[in-house]
């Protein structure tokens, strides 16, 4: 009996070494598997940038429109496009910008990366040109303009950031859509842009714009005023600056 006894302690013994080492293994093995997929997930979106054949079609002075599309950097980047029409703008909060209407041409960005000094480039891809009779319409735009509807010296209850009216002014001949942005007072990113429709016989189209201004704490006054811009056509049109007086101001 005491001989079975041991035979059976022996036996244990021996298997133990085993045992732990399978236990041990298992997670060297499941971790093996687990850096792939985890690493991957960790990895961030490359900065890139793409010119595409405009969605709006139409060719102002006979020149096919295209999109600019960026991608892939960090949220709200301050970024400088360089090329036929060149822009300083921010990303948004997902790291992508998209520019409507820019001209056909080798483009590239510059920005900094992960807010160092250091500077970085990315080569935007550049598609092969449209066939320029593939186009949705032709027209030649002449002049753009912005009147200010607002007029100044009016006083007004800045306790609510004031209202300011502009009407903005395409002149032009023959048929398609014409792209086209508006920007305020000195910054260079883009508050709203649309499509401006020719058709013959139109030969000029109205767009009416209004914006809300923020006030600094104790001012007395508050100035605006915008630019029109349509890139394709290489012409902006600008306000006269509106300054309005602040009732509550003191």
């Amino acid at each position: 009996m005491n001989r079975q006894t041991n035979r059976h302690r022996l036996l244990v013994l021996l298997a133990a070494p085993l045992l732990v080492s399978s236990v041990a293994l298992a997670p060297a093995v499941a971790a093996q598997g687990r850096p792939v997929g985890a690493e991957a997930a960790r990895v961030p979106a490359a900065p890139s940038c793409e010119l595409s054949p405009g969605s709006g079609g139409g060719k102002p002075a006979g020149n096919a429109r295209y999109d600019l599309h960026l991608s892939g950097f960090a949220p709200n980047q301050s970024v400088r496009v360089e090329g036929k029409s060149s822009f300083r703008a921010t990303v948004s909060g997902d790291g992508s910008l998209d520019r409507q209407g820019v001209r056909y041409g080798t483009y590239g960005v510059d920005y900094r990366d992960g807010g160092s000094k250091q500077g970085r480039h990315v080569t935007c891809t550049t598609p092969p040109r449209e066939d320029p009779g593939g186009g949705k319409g032709d027209v030649k735009v002449t002049k753009v303009e912005v009147m200010a509807l607002t007029k100044s010296g009016t006083t007004v209850d800045c306790t609510t950031p004031p209202k300011f009216e502009f009407d903005g002014r395409i002149t032009g001949s023959g048929k398609g859509s014409v792209g086209y942005y508006w920007t305020y007072n000195s910054s260079a990113d883009p508050i709203a842009s649309g499509k401006a429709e020719f058709t013959p016989g139109i030969v000029s189209v109205s767009l009416f714009k209004g914006v809300s201004a923020p006030v600094m704490a104790n001012s007395s006054t508050v100035t605006v005023y915008l630019t029109l811009h349509v890139p394709d056509a290489g012409l902006t049109g600008r306000s006269e600056s509106v300054t309005l007086t602040c009732l509550n101001h003191g």
